[in-house]
């Protein structure tokens, strides 16, 4: 409850000629808010109030325009001997303790400084300061100073809430750099933060793989406070390989391996973010898929409960395992201690065996000129490792190498990159690609010689990066999805990831369904009636397709 939801409840009385509510719900702005909002003032949809409408006074011939932003303390009203009220046009922003007083205009997109004065017309697209105000900015972009969407973009990108929150989808990725801050903010406020989840990550991804989908990056927020964030975008998909629908996706998704994907919400906000998520969806007639999300503690499983109540179809399969390794309350001696013997016997005999043949250095990546050097050492060391069993599929394309060598640089920035080489007498013969981000270190890719597989040199660097982050105090070395036996001499932990399918009850999405039922039916009639050398033969042939 704001002031600005009772003042439209007493709006609506007001312009139907309804006695006494509208002094009533005037009487409880002012107890409730300390603020002065007349039911004959004109507000414009989508306007927001910081702070509930704290202090606020109009003038009650005032008129305010769609997707004002009003600072608290604020007072829009008249002068002395002057029967004009300031008009106030669409997009305005207008900062805490601000006065507009008198027969004034202000522009759209116009942005007033907190604690001006306010005396004359204000051109639209300019930004005052001062007592009185004066222009101190021109030709601005209103996405600097406001999240809201503009007036010709709000029905189709913006929604209010049941639970009076604005919820409004960002399609233009120039507008993202205004709300990164936040965003950095309320993951680590949320149950889901992590690595990639981060703007960093997203949005380098974004760059490198979203040529062919439309950016919708879905906010919630409550008097300018951002709640909630769903990074997702939207495509056009071919159900089944025969129904093309709009299909809605999490940013990530895809061939560079994100884990842990999921809408991010704030602690304490969980219900009403929720809510007004799944409220936002089911006018959205898009199949939502929510992939590699952690099976035991989704955030989004609310919203997907909220949908299925409405009567969306939701499918569940578990798609991936991530082995984990918790550190906390170890030392590198203790974890040792906690491997079984013969692991822990083989690790240290082929760490003392490497030294026996030359000096032996593990050194990790800390400026710009290494981190080219060990990304090139890692790559070739990867393909020669995998050469002789017909070559990887990962970090193969042009896409995926300009992706992590973009966010590879980021990381090295923002001190997350743990990019390790373990040299022999100066010769790379391991390489190991991970991210610290907080208490937790997370393993990417590693690459080793093949001729030195009879030293275990991949086995050697994975022991000196886990004893590495132990040293820098981490509590968790996640090994990230693969279920490869080298992961589980080191653990025997994991936890699984779902991908998550909504169907909206429309015609579109039951037939979407029903496609990709369909689909699955012909594919276990064809491993039952065709053989397997054929199989693998149809599976390549879509896998290139694709």
């Amino acid at each position: 409850m704001n002031a600005l939801t009772i003042y439209r409840f007493g709006r609506w009385c007001y312009l139907r000629g309804i006695p006494v509510i509208p002094q009533l719900a005037y009487q409880a702005i002012y107890l409730l808010f300390n603020a002065a909002i007349p039911m004959s003032a004109d507000i414009g949809e989508g306007a927001d109030l910081a702070y509930g409408g704290m202090g606020i006074v109009l003038h009650e011939r005032c008129k305010i325009g769609r997707f004002v932003s009003i600072g608290h303390q604020v007072t829009i009203g008249g002068r002395s001997r002057r029967w004009g009220v300031p008009v106030i046009e669409d997009r305005a922003v207008i900062g805490a303790g601000a006065k507009l007083l008198g027969p004034i205009s202000v522009g759209a997109e116009a942005v007033i400084a907190a604690n001006a004065v306010v005396l004359h017309d204000v051109p639209p697209r300019t930004v005052v300061a001062g007592m009185p105000a004066r222009v101190v900015r021109t030709d601005i972009d209103i996405r600097e100073y406001s999240c809201l969407q503009p007036p010709e973009e709000a029905e189709a990108l913006s929604h209010r809430t049941t639970d009076n929150l604005l919820v409004t989808r960002i399609e233009e990725p120039g507008r993202v750099p205004h709300v990164t801050e936040e965003w950095r903010e309320l993951l680590a406020d949320s149950a889901a933060d992590g690595l990639f989840l981060t703007p960093d990550w997203l949005m380098t991804w974004w760059e490198h793989f979203g040529a062919d989908k439309t950016l919708a990056l879905i906010t919630l927020r409550r008097h300018s406070r951002l709640l909630g964030l769903a990074p997702m975008f939207v495509r056009t998909r071919r159900f089944g390989n025969l129904v093309p629908h709009s299909s809605m996706e999490c940013l990530g998704t895809g061939v560079v391996g994100s884990d842990y994907l999921d809408v991010i919400i704030r602690r304490g906000h969980e219900a009403e973010v929720s809510r007004g998520l799944a409220e936002y969806l089911q006018r959205q007639d898009a199949v939502v898929t929510l992939s590699h999300i952690r099976r035991d503690r989704p955030a989004a499983e609310t919203f997907i409960a909220e949908l299925e109540q409405a009567g969306w179809t939701v499918r569940r399969r578990t798609i991936e395992t991530c082995p984990y390794i918790p550190l906390k309350g170890h030392t590198w001696d203790s974890y040792l201690a906690s491997l079984g013997p013969s692991h822990r016997y083989n690790f240290q005999r082929r760490l003392k065996n490497l030294h026996k043949l030359g000096t032996l250095v593990f050194e990790t990546v800390e400026k710009e000129d290494q981190r080219r050097d060990a990304m090139a050492a890692l790559l070739a060391l990867h393909n020669r490792r995998w050469d002789e069993r017909g070559g990887s599929e990962a970090m193969q394309s042009l896409e995926e190498l300009a992706f992590h060598d973009a966010f590879s640089r980021t990381a090295l920035e923002r001190g997350w990159l743990r990019l390790s080489l373990l040299r022999l007498n100066g010769r790379p013969i391991g390489a190991l690609y991970g991210l610290r981000r907080g208490r937790t270190v997370y393993f990417y890719q590693s690459g080793f010689d093949p001729a030195f597989r009879q030293q275990s040199a991949g086995l050697v660097t994975m022991g000196l990066a886990i004893r590495q982050a132990l040293a820098e105090g981490v509590e968790e070395y996640d090994l990230l999805h693969g279920t490869e036996s080298y992961k589980f001499l080191w653990t025997d932990r994991t936890r699984e990831l779902a991908k998550i399918e909504l169907f909206p009850p429309s015609i579109g999405g039951l037939l979407c369904l029903g496609a990709l039922r369909g689909e699955a039916a012909a594919k276990r009639l064809a491993r039952r009636a065709l053989p397997e050398w054929m199989l693998q033969r149809l599976i390549a042939l879509r896998r290139k397709a694709a």
